[in-house]
């Protein structure tokens, strides 16, 4: 049993450094002076034209694009702090990536002028911090689920204690 309390240490430990490099890169991304799209503006517009001339949908313009974007950058934060936290404390997940996001949006709005702070930002973020948060609790009943199966097989001695298949 000391094997699997080690490889549950290792995967805190593990989950732990991935999700402070990730916030450490979310910070580095979002306080930049300068956004991330800086001077790819005639590029966007010209992938947005020709998506458009595809049958895109119109309403598919910048705004959209960065909403989306803001939407996926916070899902890696909600599923990391999902994993991260006691299985009972799942939503935590949620109130932390709202609450990163309103973070850097106050010191974007207070510290850096060539940045733009918006409430609909906040917003974006926090819908992906849920589905991060989301997913990783789907992912954490599915691990649930497989091993109580194999709890039950190893107590019924269809699998040894280490959970492999008993030889015949």
């Amino acid at each position: 049993m000391g094997r699997a309390t080690h490889a549950g240490a290792f995967r805190v430990r593990f989950v732990t450094v991935l999700t402070v490099v990730y916030i450490v890169f979310v910070l580095l991304v979002t306080l930049w002076p300068t956004t991330v799209d800086n001077g790819l503006d005639p590029y966007i517009d010209r992938l947005l034209q020709k998506l458009w001339s595809k049958g895109v949908p119109t309403f598919v313009d910048y705004g959209f694009v960065e909403s989306a974007a803001n939407v996926v950058f916070f899902v890696p934060v909600g599923f990391l702090l999902g994993i991260l936290f006691p299985y009972r404390f799942w939503f935590l997940a949620i109130v932390c990536g709202a609450l990163l996001s309103a973070a850097v949006e106050t010191a974007q709005g207070l510290f850096l002028p060539g940045r733009v702070s918006s409430l609909a930002d906040v917003l974006a973020n926090s819908i992906g911090a849920v589905v991060g948060c989301i997913l990783a609790v789907a992912v954490r009943m599915l691990i649930l689920h497989r091993d109580t199966l194999v709890i039950r097989d190893v107590l019924e001695g269809r699998r040894a204690s280490n959970g492999l298949p008993v030889p015949k």
